[in-house]
């Protein structure tokens, strides 16, 4: 028999434990509210540690705050028990409630770490289609619309969320300091953040640290902060993508991430990291494929008019976060010549681009919508060389403006038609990076 009390205190108490509850909540929990009386299935997901299970409590909180009767809210966690959903409702059906769940009006039911539940996707379907009271919120520590073909299976009766990690305006705004770049094209706004710079700059580099994991928000020792992603790393690594995907040798897949960290943005060949790992190439794409699919990588396509020829050409790949770049790098992480490369991986990160663009000796970092190309120049002063790239893909693309994210550079540049904004990077990374629906 499940003891679903110890999951759900509410029962007895009327209210969430303050131990599960954190007074600041991410953005994403707004726009979480919104579906809670939707009929379709919210199914949020990240990476470990991103504080899904904190948001979960966070939507209960709110719901008993709201008049939602105690019972009939249900939480649990498979991270807790290899069961099957039917044993977990048949237990509170029979324990909690005392009759058919079909007879109470409305069921809110929270199901944590959803992947660890076998053949999970057709048990919602069953429950969703004969029990259209139940309001499904469930979690996932992995990319499950992926790897388990949710959008097959549950077509139509599913909302997709991603939490990513804590942005940098989230970041400040949980340290107390809330700072807004609202307008990425406002200079009169970025002036006057750009005032602030003595304030901002040091905490942008405790930020990139700790790579926008809330739990270390406020960690400045070195090897705690070094600690805390070991752990999520080999956590995810060995607990959650071994078992799942059957890999017999993990180790692989930590040796890719060390690569990866160590040189942020390179160019992703099959073929010759097949021969520096000693694996075929379908293995390496397979490798590839379950990190993603755990939120530990992040790649971008060669920019084309034609996404078909985008995904025929090569890759850059980074690490989801400059966390893990510092607990794999340490040593050089702040060197200037690496030191780019993190920053560049940090906006990669957080950017909702999936384009860098690259042709012969010309590359551009980050291509945004409406053919905008973005360069990352962590550097004292940039020069025309640098700039070589991005003015290649004005012309190319008959592009009318660019982004040049700098060290502390602030300005407007005119080069014939083309208009080129220099932003401090931490200036730009302000701007609201709202998760959204899939």
């Amino acid at each position: 028999m499940l003891n679903l009390i110890t999951f759900n205190r509410w029962w007895e108490e009327g209210k969430v434990e303050e131990m599960y509850l954190k007074p600041f909540k991410r953005d994403l929990f707004y726009s979480l509210v919104k579906f809670l009386n939707t009929r379709q299935i919210i199914l949020l997901y990240g990476i470990r540690r991103v504080g899904k299970t904190t948001i979960l409590y966070q939507l209960i909180d709110y719901l008993l705050k709201n008049g939602v009767n105690k019972k009939n809210i249900l939480y649990f966690s498979f991270d807790e028990a290899n069961v099957s959903l039917d044993e977990v409702l048949k237990n509170y059906s029979e324990l909690v409630l005392g009759k058919d769940i079909l007879k109470e009006k409305k069921i809110y039911l929270f199901l944590d770490e959803i992947q660890k539940l076998k053949n999970f996707q057709n048990q919602l379907k069953v429950y969703y289609d004969l029990y259209p009271n139940i309001k499904f919120i469930v979690s996932g520590s992995a990319s499950l619309s992926i790897y388990k073909g949710v959008k097959e299976s549950l077509a139509g009766r599913v909302y997709e969320f991603v939490l990513p990690l804590l942005s940098f305006y989230e970041y400040l705004t949980f340290l107390g300091e809330k700072i807004e770049f609202e307008d990425l094209w406002d200079f009169n706004q970025a002036k006057e953040i750009y005032l602030k710079k003595e304030k901002l700059l040091p905490r942008f580099f405790s930020y990139i640290k700790n790579g926008g994991f809330i739990e270390i928000v406020n960690e400045e020792e070195d090897f705690k902060i070094r600690e805390y992603s070991k752990s999520i790393l080999e956590k995810i690594v060995f607990g959650d993508i071994a078992p799942l995907f059957k890999v017999k040798d993990s180790f692989i897949l930590k040796t890719i991430l060390e690569l990866i960290g160590s040189n942020p943005g390179f160019l992703l060949d099959y073929s010759r990291l097949g021969e520096v790992l000693g694996r075929d190439q379908r293995s390496v794409a397979n490798y590839i494929f379950y990190l993603k699919s755990a939120f530990l990588l992040r790649t971008l396509y060669n920019y084309s008019l034609s996404r078909f020829v985008s995904e025929r050409k090569l890759k850059k790949i980074y690490l989801s976060s400059t966390n893990f770049v510092y607990q794999i790098n340490k040593e050089r992480f702040y060197q200037p010549d690496f030191f780019g490369k993190v920053v560049e991986n940090l906006v990669v990160s957080f950017s909702s681009s999936s384009f860098f663009w690259k042709e012969r000796q010309n590359e551009v970092d980050l291509v945004l919508e409406e053919k905008i190309p973005v360069e990352i120049k962590f550097k004292e002063k940039i020069d025309k060389k640098d700039l070589k790239g991005v003015l290649r893909f004005l012309q190319r693309f008959s592009s009318s403006k660019a982004l040049i994210l700098t060290k502390e550079e602030l300005k407007k540049e005119k080069i014939f038609n083309m208009s080129l904004y220099f932003i401090p990077v931490w200036i730009y990374l302000l701007g609201r990076n709202d998760s959204s629906l899939i």
